[in-house]
């Protein structure tokens, strides 16, 4: 989809986007949660499995509880 017309924010912690840009045709919802990555120069956000996003919240919430990985 090429984005012609929106206007986006750019700061250091966040992306606002455009309140026009359909975000329920992509199939994005709050709470979703995408990767910064770079390929071949280009930065690219890409959505991952919302499984990604419990264990992640998981692994942190572990490290705040004094629970380690290696832990038997």
């Amino acid at each position: 989809m090429l984005t012609v017309d929106y206007e986006w924010h750019i700061l250091p912690d966040r992306i606002i986007l455009d309140e026009e840009l359909p975000i329920d045709r992509l199939g994005w919802k709050g709470g979703d949660y995408f990767k910064l990555v770079n390929v071949n120069g280009t930065a690219m956000l890409i959505k991952q499995d919302p499984l990604v996003k419990f264990i992640k919240e998981g692994e942190s919430a572990g490290a705040t509880n004094g629970i380690s990985k290696t832990s038997s």
